[in-house]
């Protein structure tokens, strides 16, 4: 596998521009669809493409087993017992198959990722189109009975990373209950949830300005839908914290709270608190595959088994936020309050 060491002089240069080094054939274009699928490792870790390489920085390409031009964006194998498994979604792969199509999933992939042995692995919680992160596997039955036993019995603890639209100043625990409407979206009512397992903590870890949310714009590359607003003078790196969890509930509760996810169209600034628009017209849905926010599973802790991953866009954050979310997944996780 190539490899490379930045050098002093390289340091403080974007990692998708240090990268024609390894890839001298391979233009900034093919350079950045590499860093952004998880394929390009700095000290061992994936890097965003907009990172500022350090000098001893060791970049190199990951082993997919497969052509980095034809295997979609990658995922990583990131813990494993003898029942449960995690896998690291990243951002733009589906969880589970799409009804009546044939495109990729994580679904889809768990044969070659996780070889069945007398059972079939199970896929044994969502994530978004554009959330990243931990999703579960149970190897076998005993495995999906651990996972059913710990979230019924609220002893499963789910913390997530989040970049929130405005300046958060305070911890916010969000109680409201959710109500599917349609396929596409929930919405929030006044009324409580009595079972503290559907609530959601949402914790400030930072605050940051429009100039330094300018290097995660750029990453995405244009997919941060524009119709969502310009981009926020303020934004908050946010600690959220969730037991059983439902469709959307993150989303639905930080938007509720005031502090939509940036980039979210579909509970953005305009949505807050599960309101209509003031002409009373339905916002068309948006498609899946333009989404694009910041909200990452990092770690997921039940009795006797805890994995964890750092969001990729981490890195670009740097400094005083990078170290407080890195805190954040690494703390150990007390037991949820009832």
């Amino acid at each position: 596998m190539p490899e490379c060491v930045v050098s002093p002089e390289e340091g403080g240069r974007r990692l998708d521009h240090v990268l024609a080094r390894l890839f001298p054939a391979l233009g900034l274009r093919g350079r950045r669809r590499l860093c952004g699928e998880g394929q390009v490792l700095v000290n061992g870790r994936p890097g965003h493409g907009a990172y500022k390489v350090r000098p001893g920085d060791v970049l190199c390409l990951a082993e997919t087993g497969g052509d980095p031009e034809a295997s979609g964006p990658s995922v990583r194998l990131v813990g494993r017992s003898a029942h449960l498994a995690a896998l690291d979604k990243p951002a733009g792969l589906h969880t589970e198959a799409l009804a009546g199509k044939t495109g990729d999933s994580l679904q889809v992939r768990l044969d070659e990722l996780l070889p069945r042995g007398k059972e079939r692995p199970r896929l044994l919680n969502r994530l978004d189109f554009p959330t990243s992160g931990l999703v579960a596997v149970a190897l076998d039955e005993e495995g999906a009975e651990r996972w059913r036993r710990a979230q019924e019995g609220g002893l499963m603890e789910k913390r997530y990373l989040a970049l929130l639209e405005g300046e958060l100043t305070e911890e916010r625990l969000m109680r409201q209950r959710l109500v599917l409407k349609g396929r596409e979206r929930v919405l929030v009512e006044l009324a409580d949830h009595a079972d503290f397992r559907r609530h959601t903590l949402l914790r400030p870890l930072a605050a940051l300005d429009a100039r330094e949310l300018a290097d995660i714009l750029e990453a995405a590359e244009g997919r941060v839908w524009r119709g969502a607003g310009p981009t926020p003078q303020r934004a908050t790196l946010a600690a959220c914290r969730i037991v059983k969890g439902a469709r959307h509930q993150i989303r639905a509760h930080a938007a509720a709270a005031g502090f939509p996810l940036w980039g979210d169209r579909r509970y953005g600034a305009a949505w807050l608190c599960g309101l209509e628009r003031e002409n009373g017209g339905e916002r068309a849905a948006p498609y899946a595959e333009n989404e694009c926010f910041y909200l990452h599973h990092g770690c997921l802790s039940l009795p006797g088994w805890t994995v964890r991953s750092a969001p990729r866009w981490l890195d670009l954050l740097g400094g005083v936020a990078r170290a407080a979310g890195l805190a954040w997944l690494e703390e150990r996780a007390p037991a949820p309050a009832k």
